[in-house]
């Protein structure tokens, strides 16, 4: 026999039929059409008949509107632009309960029925909501308070996205109320800004006004101070805020400093007077030639050598006239010299007074010296008395120019709101709801489209929408067919009728409705096989459960329980995730066959192995070549695993949709029957039902028997 189908095979199972589900909606579309004819007239009714709702808008921007006029620091740059949780706080303040009630009482809705409770009266519902505690009774409250509801289901403020606009939108019944009221909460709310800024400047003043007093007072008592220690300490200040005490020290070192220098230099004209005498060069020096008797004397040296000169062309050396004349230029030699030692000498003494000067001034000095060493201690004290009344004054300066912003900034012109309205609300000529179009198409293909997809829904959960594709068992093709002994035929006729008719029909008696195909044997072993329904049971087993795990037991005389199991693992493998667990390795001939194609035939590890912590589960999970089954044999490993076996179970239960055990051991199957979802027993029909009462007698009441039909026959092909 043939293990499997082919690759092509397996790829074409369990496809959506496109011309069942085309029949389906044909056989049904009365019922599409009338659901989507009944729900666009329900929409058309609904548009024409429900109240319009008129949408007015009106958009703000935020900025700061300080200027260079408006700060009071001119110097400061204006503040920076809102960002995105600023915007954010902004529409929270729109959306305040006291915007609200400030923008309702300004509009008077009281008495209007589309925002005041109480305009037609309390109704039925809203009295027992009252009387049980479950809403306030509107009557005690006031008109705006019961109106906030209504106010804010109306209202919807959002800022687009990247930008620092607030878009305000009211909805109301009147289109020139919605505008109205639009409009109203963009001025209230600009109001309400200016408003904070002024409250801001009248508390800051009023926080000043005591600071200011208080550092008036401190200030007047930290000068008194500076003023009584300097009046103490003698510390007074002079020119330029320099103290007595060091101006004085001051003059007196530039008084050194003049006296020195003249001391210097009449010395050195009396040393240089002393020096030109005794080198009898008289006229050369400076101080005696601009003397005025000096100067007499010279001239009448001149004059008398002039007059010795002519004379002593006509008379000798001595003639008593030349003789005179000697007489009278060696006295006025005499005078010139004596004034010239005179003025030494006064040069000398005006050395010596200089000297003596220099010398009481220096005294002073340093007598101003220790005045002034004895001040600095007193300065030090008097700086810091000084500067804590800078200090003082300083502050006192700075706290009154903000004393005197705060003032001016009080006033409702000099505070300018950080938000101004780009865009006021007009009344909307269009209702922005109901959108009359839009409504009636979404409800119409809104019906149409739930209506067809419950129709394909139905179909599909039913199982007529998907393609069977050929048996797993399919019969091989006309050439082998022909070849093929005619038992071998009748087995694979039998088997493909009796699984297709099974998928086809999963919860009917599939093999008892069989077509005229079948033959009377098979027919009559129909009728006393109760488990016709094997896919459709599994199937009903799935949508309770997420995993489904079948026990197949083969009695002594079943010969090919085994192929039985392969057969059914590969269709319910195209339904999901499946896996055949071959616990046997008596029945494991073809299996081998499949999974190990080398020469050596070496038996592959299986659940003995992983129980026994010999192998793992990718080691021990196999993959049959021709569909996506997973196969696990029985393994290399001698030793008994029954009991281990649950916990196996389990884990492959939390990743297969379906697992099918095979065993013949009838120890085994007793004892593991009980973890299983349903059993099948396959053989002859006494065997099969006395296992099958055992297991009722042990508490498994799904278990039931499973026909061989010619399975020799069809292993065989």
């Amino acid at each position: 026999m043939s293990f499997g189908h082919t690759h092509d095979d397996a790829s074409a199972q369990g496809e959506m039929d496109l011309g069942q589900i085309a029949g389906a909606l044909s056989r049904r579309r009365r019922i599409v059409i009338g659901a989507t004819l009944s729900a666009f007239l329900g929409a058309l009714v609904f548009v024409n008949v429900v109240k319009p709702r008129y949408t007015a808008e009106a958009r703000v921007l935020l900025e700061n509107q300080e200027s260079y006029l408006t700060r009071a620091d001119k110097e400061r740059d204006p503040a920076a632009a809102p960002d995105a949780e600023a915007v954010q706080s902004q529409i929270q303040m729109l959306t305040s309960r006291d915007l609200a009630r400030r923008v309702l009482k300004s509009l008077d809705l009281q008495g209007n029925a589309e925002f005041d409770p109480l305009a037609d009266g309390m109704g039925l519902g809203a009295k027992i909501g009252v009387m049980l505690g479950l809403a306030r009774d509107p009557t005690k409250l006031a008109p705006e308070e019961r109106m906030l509801e209504a106010y804010f289901d109306k209202l919807l403020v959002l800022s687009p996205t990247k930008t620092r606009v607030l878009q305000i939108e009211f909805s109301a019944r009147d289109p020139d109320l919605a505008a109205r009221a639009a409009n109203a909460i963009a001025a209230f709310y600009i109001d309400i800004q200016r408003e904070a800024k002024r409250e801001n400047a009248r508390d800051a003043a009023q926080s000043l006004s005591p600071l200011l007093a208080d550092l008036r007072e401190r200030l007047a008592k930290a000068e008194a101070k500076v003023e009584a220690f300097r009046s103490r300490s003698g510390l007074f200040s002079g020119a330029n805020n320099v103290s007595i005490a060091t101006q004085q020290l001051g003059d007196l070192s530039n008084q050194l400093s003049i006296s020195r220098t003249a001391q210097a230099d009449a010395e050195a004209k009396a040393k240089l007077v002393r020096d030109m005498l005794r080198q009898n060069r008289v006229g050369e020096i400076p101080d005696v030639a601009n003397n005025e008797m000096i100067r007499r004397i010279g001239e009448q040296r001149v004059s008398l050598r002039a007059q010795l000169a002519l004379e002593s062309r006509t008379l000798l050396p001595g003639h008593p006239r030349i003789k005179e004349l000697q007489a009278q230029l060696a006295d006025l030699e005499a005078d010139w010299r004596r004034a010239a030692e005179r003025t030494a000498r006064t040069l000398e003494n005006e050395a010596r007074i200089a000297s003596a000067r220099v010398e009481n001034l220096t005294s002073a000095m340093e007598e101003q010296k220790r005045v002034a060493g004895v001040a600095g201690a007193d300065e030090v004290q008097l700086r810091e008395l000084e500067r804590a009344a800078r200090v003082l004054k300083d502050q006192l300066e700075a706290d009154s120019a903000k004393y005197q912003e705060a003032l001016a900034r009080e006033g409702p012109k000099s505070s300018p709101a950080d938000a101004r309205v780009i865009q006021r609300a007009v009344a909307p000529p269009t209702p922005s709801f109901p959108k009359k179009v839009p409504i009636t198409a979404f409800a119409t293909i809104a019906a149409f489209v739930l209506t067809t997809g419950s129709i394909v829904a139905m179909e599909l959960l039913s199982g007529r929408a998907r393609v069977a594709g050929p048996s797993p068992l399919a019969a091989p093709p006309e050439e082998e067919a022909l070849e093929a002994p005619p038992q071998v035929r009748l087995a694979a006729e039998r088997r493909e009728l009796a699984f297709a008719e099974l998928e086809e029909e999963p919860r009917t008696t599939a093999i008892a409705a069989s077509s005229d195909r079948r033959t009377p044997e098979l027919e009559d072993r129909s009728a006393r096989a109760p488990h016709s329904s094997v896919v459709g049971r599994i199937d009903a087993a799935r949508m309770a459960a997420l995993s489904v795990k079948v026990l197949m037991v083969g009695c002594a005389d079943a010969e090919h329980s085994f192929e039985s199991a392969v057969t059914l693992s590969r269709s319910l493998a195209r339904r999901g995730l499946a896996i055949l667990v071959a616990a046997d390795a008596e029945a494991e001939g073809e299996l081998y066959d499949r999974l190990v194609p080398d020469v050596d035939r070496a038996r592959p590890l299986g659940l003995a192995d992983l129980t026994s912590g010999a192998a793992t589960f990718a080691e021990a999970i196999h993959r049959d070549l021709d569909s996506r089954l997973h196969v696990m044999p029985g393994g290399r490993a001698a030793a008994e695993y029954d009991q281990e076996a649950e916990p196996v179970l389990e884990a492959l239960a939390q990743t297969y949709d379906f697992i099918v055990f095979v065993t013949r051991d009838y120890d085994r199957a007793m004892f593991l029957a009980p973890s299983f979802d349903i059993v099948l027993v396959s053989g002859g029909e006494g065997a099969a039902e006395a296992i099958i009462d055992e297991l009722a007698r042990a508490g498994v009441s799904d278990a039931f028997l499973l026909e061989e039909e010619a399975s020799a026959g069809a292993s065989a092909a």
